[in-house]
């Protein structure tokens, strides 16, 4: 190993964005795992306090640089874990077992994607010839289910996505379907409610599953379950176990954010934007049937960041959570966490 590949020159946030900017990139907590083995790998710590400290330490970094801290902070949590219950044998050199732990966490790694096929064979059970089903923005778990049931169950139904602002990724889900025969139709995010009789269920993934059995999912998840609920139609999520997180939000403004500011928050009244004048801009119109579509306001690059990404779904709004280790409720997630965070 040279002198470049050790602990030191190691930059795990560099790797993290890396794994996370591929082509077909690795879910976020996954990669998070990836992250901390290679750094385990390239570290020349010569105890378990050493190790511990260098991994806390990426993690907090981390976290810190992610656009989303929580799903990177289910991974990394999920590490820390594992490594805090190993007890190696006393002939096992550190050199060992820190290489043992690098090969269980390239396991992990490597078998992560089967979790999405375990959540496909659960989610087939409940998708019905000639349903109709709401899916919110573009999620791998739910795209897989979906592919399962059309293509291995031969089920016959059709997809509504809605277009996901702001970064309009429902277009993915409404192609990847589209391509594989599934009828599907983009509506506005703001045309959820709409639609929403029209369907039999509502299916989303989710960033993070809490430990009150709420999502933290890209934002709109929350007002697709509000609808749902209010209209009696079942709200299911799709999630692998290892997005499972001990965060307990009670409320929207208990999710970790990296915007620098409260989202959607007021400036002073002395800041330079509350004093700038903006210029009004015209109306758009359509007034006739043959009348050209108009030109769509937009909101600027600033206004965007200036809102949330992530929303939470209570969990009384939730049907059910199809998970990798089985169908929960949302009070069953906390006997799951405890299976893998208990002492």
């Amino acid at each position: 190993m040279s002198s470049a590949e050790s602990s030191g020159a190691f930059d795990p946030v560099r790797v993290f964005g890396e794994l996370l900017e591929r082509d077909d990139p690795m879910p976020a907590p996954v990669a998070a795992v990836e992250t901390l083995a290679q750094l385990v790998s390239r570290s020349d710590s010569s105890t378990i306090q050493e190790l511990l400290a260098l991994l806390r330490d990426a993690s907090t970094k981390i976290a810190a640089a992610s656009f989303n801290p929580v799903s990177a902070q289910s991974g990394t949590a999920l590490f820390m874990r594992y490594l805090t219950l190993q007890r190696p044998p006393p002939e096992m050199s550190f050199a060992q077992f820190k290489k043992e732990l690098v090969t269980r966490a390239r396991e992990f790694v490597r078998g992560s994607g089967r979790c999405r096929d375990i959540i496909a064979a659960h989610m087939g059970s409940f998708i019905q010839d000639g349903n109709t089903i709401l899916v919110h923005s573009y999620s791998r778990v739910v795209v897989q289910a979906l592919l399962n049931a059309a293509q291995n169950q031969k089920k016959r139904f059709q997809v509504y996505v809605t277009e996901s602002r702001p970064f309009g990724l429902g277009l993915k889900t409404h192609a990847i379907l589209t391509e594989a025969g599934i009828p599907c139709v983009v509506v506005l995010d703001s045309a959820v409610a709409y639609v929403m009789p029209k369907c039999d269920l509502a299916v989303v993934g989710a960033e993070a599953v809490c430990e009150s059995g709420g999502l933290i999912n890209f934002i709109g998840g929350f007002q697709m379950a509000i609808a749902a609920k209010a209209m009696g139609k079942p709200f299911y999520a799709l999630a692998e176990s290892f997005k499972f997180t001990r965060l307990f939000p009670l409320g929207q403004y208990d999710i970790p954010s990296s915007l620098p500011a409260a989202p959607l928050s007021f400036p002073a009244d002395d800041s330079p934007a509350a004093s700038q004048t903006s210029q009004v801009p015209p109306t758009p119109v359509r007034p006739m049937i043959d009348s050209k579509m108009p030109d769509a306001l937009e909101m600027s690059d600033e206004g965007i960041r200036g809102n949330p990404i992530l929303d939470y779904t209570t969990p009384d709004h939730i049907s059910l959570i199809v998970s990798d280790v089985g169908v929960l409720t949302p009070s069953g997630v906390s006997d799951a966490l405890l299976a893998i965070f208990a002492e």
